[in-house]
């Protein structure tokens, strides 16, 4: 997006959010507005569900008026600061810029701020995150130029930046390449640009202290919710796939651009960010097209031992197969969870084993048996799990 784009946008955004309190205010009827909202938190928006209820309207303000009030009483000199990235997305790339711009002059120390995005977690969670590498970066320096003139010694200094900056935080997480964010246009950056592997280092430890506890504070990890949504992903029907694998491939670009952003400050920090990251990012060209080009190189399909699938077809040949399919059930599971021997207990792991078994069932049984059943399936609709296939088999 060029900038007078952006720009743009940010204007009919503003115009918006000024004429909504009118909006909401023609609505009025009997002194009582109609609202919409969702039934119960769901992150695939194919599993929400919109209520709508009627509350009564009573000193209805804008966002606008609220912070000007606070400013006012509660919380004198407060600045509000638009920044409109997309959700789940870390474009506009401006954003970053905007960040910059109203915290890179305040005490790295003691400036206090709040991220709020009514659409999710994940916004916020964004802000937070490149708040924390910029002012992660100034007390980098603080300290070096401490031990500069020779107030603090090069040791002491070293450890502050080690421990509080550096070292991961600890967690059994730590254990699983795709929870380091180690996918593949992430490993392609560290290697074409070495630079970005002390950004990485950056980078993540500042996710992990803004993401969710353990080891964080905050409501998203953003580095985690790449491979946790794909665990999701892989467990769901094939229609809120699609939804799932658009969310994951945005958290990918997302974490990119965090990546490189980390890079970006810790290259221009000391010289008072003279070049904008935009402008960083143009002269990197390349950085655009390798995500563009890799963020949705994921294994998107689980490959499944087939070696193994045709030993069990083989077992199961002949026409005692409804005899035989007793014996192959834990066969079956014991393939399933050899498949996803990598995701944790739990729920999403039990409905991934279950489907594949099911799958690989209505693979290994005798042609015609097969297309019998899947016709019954539809006939009756009934829904294609194990224990369903297992049951019209031997039934």
């Amino acid at each position: 997006m060029s900038t007078l784009k952006y720009l743009e946008v940010l204007l009919m955004w503003m115009q918006w959010r000024s004429s909504l309190v009118k909006e909401i205010s023609s609505r009025e009827k009997d002194g009582n507005v109609e609202v919409h909202k969702d039934a119960g938190f769901a992150e695939n928006p194919m599993d929400r569900e919109d209520i709508t209820q009627s509350v009564k309207l009573d000193g209805l303000k804008g966002l606008n008026e609220i912070l000007k009030s606070c400013g006012e009483t509660a919380m004198p000199g407060i600045t509000v600061v638009r920044v409109p990235f997309n959700e789940q997305r870390a474009v506009p790339v401006e954003c970053f810029d905007i960040i910059i711009k109203a915290l890179s002059s305040e005490n790295a120390a003691t400036t206090q701020c709040v991220f709020s995005s009514q659409l999710g977690s994940g916004r916020s969670s964004l802000g937070m995150a490149i708040a924390s590498i910029l002012k992660a970066v100034q007390m980098i320096t603080k300290l070096n130029k401490m031990v500069e003139a020779g107030m603090a010694q090069k040791s002491w200094a070293d450890n502050i930046i080690k421990t509080k900056f550096e070292d991961p935080l600890p967690s059994e997480d730590n254990k699983d390449a795709f929870m380091r964010g180690e996918f593949e246009v992430i490993k392609q950056l560290l290697e074409k640009f070495p630079e970005t592997k002390a950004g990485k280092v950056l980078a993540d430890k500042m996710i992990d202290i803004c993401g969710t506890p353990p080891e964080g504070t905050g409501m998203q990890n953003l580095r985690k919710i790449i491979i946790q949504m794909k665990y999701k992903y892989d467990a769901s029907t094939e229609d809120k796939q699609i939804v799932w694998k658009t969310m994951i491939i945005n958290y990918i670009e997302r974490y990119f651009y965090l990546i490189c952003f980390a890079t970006y400050v810790k290259e221009h920090e000391a010289e008072g960010f003279k070049k904008t990251f935009v402008q960083w990012l143009d002269e990197h060209s390349d950085l655009k097209t390798m995500i563009a080009e890799g963020k949705d190189k994921l294994e998107w399909t689980r490959k499944v031992d087939q070696t193994r699938v045709d030993e069990l077809r083989n077992k199961l040949a002949g026409p005692d197969y409804k005899e035989k399919l007793g014996l192959l059930v834990s066969d079956l599971y014991k393939l399933a969870f050899q498949t996803y021997h990598d995701i944790p207990r739990g729920p999403i792991k039990d409905n991934l084993m279950r489907k594949l078994a099911c799958k690989t069932l209505m693979e290994i049984l005798p042609s015609e048996e097969s297309s019998r059943i899947q016709q019954e399936l539809v006939e009756k609709k009934l829904s294609i799990d194990f224990d369903t296939v297992v049951g019209l088999v031997v039934g």
